[in-house]
């Protein structure tokens, strides 16, 4: 292989653009949740400088590098436009996280042709790599053909994925080979297929690569209530400015201006994508169980008006109502400077039961979520958890009619329905009390 200088406009972008979905930290620990991924991207950054003339800065990008203030969308856009190569890091969480969707969706509007005319296919630039393992049956279908599993990089890579290799010490020699494999394919990649520049289109515009059909959403047979507890324009919260409110609970967009929509729309494709059905609604604490899963989406600010704090009060003392608290707040938001504190106290105070809940579930998280990239992350997992928590907690509804009696060997009128010779004994028979 020959590696080569940056060809053309192709040198003022990263080689390889690293794609991952973050991992959402629990609340109480400071530490980097994404620390590992990093550290991958450092590792793979180190081959590509060896291998290529790139300098240090343009090996590769990961969103990680981005500082406070920054338009990071722009930033990713930019680097989605401008590198050779795309290292999708496949998870459980890529394939449910839009903003990933969306960055498929950007780098594959670029057209990619063979740098050798006479090679024959279709060129892809994209090098998929396995974080986590994802069952087959997961995969959405733009990704089903790709090949990903990658022979070279060892059976211990396609059985543990790369954190398994890089958390494991004893696997040390794996990591370090399939990192150095990956790099190679990378390069490879990069130096025999060229893309051209993209359009620069943003990356909030972008469709959804991994977001099911609209058909499919809307036949989904399972039901998602999403009640909204918020103010309005015309009952805005005490202390609020008019920029996050429309004309309804409904239009809320604590995200503004990061997010151009309100936050309902973005709960409604995580339950399109999760393959149920959502019921959205505002907040009524009278309406009564919902027939499946439910989330509350809470605007915090209302609880300072005494009528909003008393039903969600009146709301949380129902043990009943397996319902998900999600509580955005957007950290960049002017109003919130000074008030944080309160505010999230306020939440324990009004909402015991609910909140002691997805703390005791590891879901703390989700009681104070910053930005919507988190939100994006987040929110799955408390459906998840709520619909767990709804099937516990289900009446069974068994068909109607006598059912049948279950056979039993020997005599009816003995003892267990057998003779005493063939009973099992007491160690035995205390296996069917075991869960």
């Amino acid at each position: 292989m020959v590696w080569s200088e940056p060809r053309g406009s192709e040198a003022s972008g990263p080689y390889f653009f690293l794609s991952y979905a973050h991992t959402p930290g629990d609340g109480d620990d400071d530490s980097d949740p994404d620390l590992w991924v990093h550290r991958l991207f450092r590792d793979l950054s180190g081959h590509i400088r060896h291998m290529t003339t790139v300098s240090g800065s343009d090996a590769g990008f990961m969103d990680r590098n981005l500082r406070t203030g920054q338009n990071w969308p722009d930033e990713i856009a930019q680097s989605l436009t401008g590198c050779r190569v795309f290292v999708p890091l496949y998870s459980p969480r890529y394939f449910i996280s839009p903003w990933c969707g969306r960055e498929w969706t950007v780098f594959g509007r670029r057209r990619a042709e063979f740098v050798d005319k006479a090679e024959a296919g279709t060129p892809s630039a994209v090098v998929p790599a396995i974080w986590s393992p994802v069952p087959d049956r997961q995969l959405p279908d733009t990704v089903r053909d790709m090949q990903y599993t990658h022979p070279d990089l060892g059976n211990r890579y396609r059985t543990f994925g790369l954190y398994g290799l890089i958390k494991v010490n004893s696997f040390r020699a794996d990591y370090q080979r399939a990192v150095l494999q990956l790099a190679r394919r990378i390069v490879e990649v990069g130096e025999s297929i060229a893309v051209e520049p993209g359009d620069g289109t943003h990356l909030k515009s972008a469709h959804d690569a991994f977001a099911p059909p609209r058909a499919a959403r809307s036949t989904a047979s399972r039901t998602l209530r999403i009640s909204v507890a918020a103010g309005s324009q015309d009952r805005l919260p005490e202390g609020r400015s008019p920029d996050c409110y429309g004309s309804s609970p409904l239009a809320w967009n604590p995200y503004h201006p990061e997010s151009d929509q309100p936050l309902v729309r973005t709960a409604e494709a995580v339950a399109g994508r999760l393959d149920y059905r959502p019921v959205v609604q505002e907040f009524d604490h009278d309406s009564g169980p919902a027939d499946g899963p439910e989330i509350l989406l809470l605007d915090r600010w209302v609880l300072r008006d005494p009528g909003h704090r008393e039903r969600l009060k009146v709301f949380d003392a129902d043990s009943t109502r397996p319902t998900g608290l999600v509580v955005p707040w957007n950290e960049a938001d002017p109003d919130s400077h000074g008030v944080q504190h309160e505010l999230a106290a306020e939440v324990e105070s009004a909402m015991p039961l609910r909140t002691s809940r997805q703390r005791l579930a590891g879901r703390s998280a989700a009681l104070g979520i910053p930005d919507h990239r988190t939100f994006n992350q987040l929110l799955p997992e408390v459906v998840t958890w709520a619909s767990k928590e709804y099937l516990r907690t289900a009446a069974a509804h068994p068909p109607s009619g006598t059912g049948t009696e279950r056979f039993r060997v020997g005599d009816s009128g003995s003892h267990a329905g057998r003779p005493p010779q063939h009973r099992r004994n007491a160690e035995e028979g205390n296996r069917d009390e075991q869960p």
